[in-house]
């Protein structure tokens, strides 16, 4: 099920980061329904406080949370479990173009996680077990959550979970005009496409205030070029909007029972940040945190509003029992 492998390493690491970047201890794949996952293990010397499992948003891999959020986790005391979906990063691509990130359906990603919890996290990782999850990989363990429950989790940090796009109502509508085959559904989502280097104005970004990390993705394609990635498909986000629609259902939240926080940034322009708090008031021990002035990557952002992250961090990691 599971094959340590070099090609899972990345092949270089861009200059300007290799001072505060950690590469892990282990890299490897574990196959999946027709794809390999990529996945990367950090030990820590002595006694673990604990592990962090981190699950990465649309578009981004493992080499990003590398550069800084590891080892500040390493630092911590906490080991650090990760992966790549399927179409990004290392793991497999279902595409030709690998360029494009697809996918047939988000229960997919939910099968992924659920064999990288089962095979790779719960057999070795040191208790307690936190998530940190961002966008999309908080969307899609909000779902595992709800429908298989926590199995060797015992708390989570969601950083802008995808719940509710900003211009949704207008995607949805033209989804509906898009006639649902693959010729369509394989296509670059309007509005974007493969990635180009030189397009990425950071003036014009919206993820982030704090450019030297905004670069952070720039410099590790350039470095490694098997990690590139441009945008979403209309299949995609066909399968963004029905699953955001699932996990809104009546009843489905409620079965939820991991103590959450719930991050906001208060200048998304990606997710719809008035989404969150309905949504943490369905669930049982979810707490809802909002940083006003960050914008969707609070992770990626500048120190002042990151040490407002940490902060939020801390104070649930020392609160889950034995953490």
């Amino acid at each position: 099920m599971t094959d340590q492998d070099p090609s899972a390493a990345p092949v270089a690491v861009p200059a300007d980061l290799a001072a505060r970047y950690r590469p892990a201890d282990r890299y490897g794949f574990v196959g999946a329904a027709g794809a390999r996952l990529r996945y990367a293990v950090w030990n820590v010397p002595g006694t673990p406080r604990g592990t962090v499992v981190v699950l990465t948003g649309r578009g981004e891999f493992i080499e990003k949370y590398a550069t800084e959020i590891v080892g500040e986790l390493l630092d911590r005391g906490f080991a650090v479990y990760a992966v790549d979906w399927r179409g990004q990063g290392l793991s497999d691509r279902p595409l030709p173009d690998r360029g494009k990130g697809h996918i047939d359906s988000f229960t997919t990603y939910m099968a992924d996680l659920a064999l990288f919890l089962e095979t790779i996290v719960a057999p070795a990782a040191p208790r307690p077990v936190l998530a940190l999850c961002h966008s999309m990989g908080a969307h899609i363990l909000l779902r595992h959550l709800a429908e298989n429950g926590s199995g060797p989790l015992s708390a989570g940090v969601f950083v802008s979970p995808m719940t509710a796009l900003r211009r949704e109502a207008m995607l949805r509508s033209i989804l509906m005009l898009m006639p649902e085959v693959p010729a369509v559904e394989d296509r670059y989502l309007f509005g974007t496409g493969p990635f180009i280097l030189l397009a990425r104005e950071f003036a014009s970004n919206f993820v982030t205030h704090d450019e030297r990390r905004y670069r952070f993705t720039d410099q590790w394609f350039t470095a490694d070029p098997r990690l590139t990635l441009g945008g979403p498909t209309i299949g995609w986000s066909r399968q963004a909007v029905r699953s955001m629609t699932a996990a809104l259902a009546p009843g489905y939240l409620e079965r939820v029972d991991l103590p959450l926080l719930v991050m906001t940034a208060g200048e998304d322009r990606l997710i719809d940040p008035a989404n969150h708090g309905p949504i943490v008031a369905r669930m049982r021990h979810a707490e809802h945190f909002t940083i006003a002035q960050a914008r969707h990557e609070i992770m990626m952002e500048t120190d002042d509003i990151r040490a407002l992250f940490w902060e939020a961090f801390d104070r649930l990691a020392r609160s889950v029992p034995g953490g």
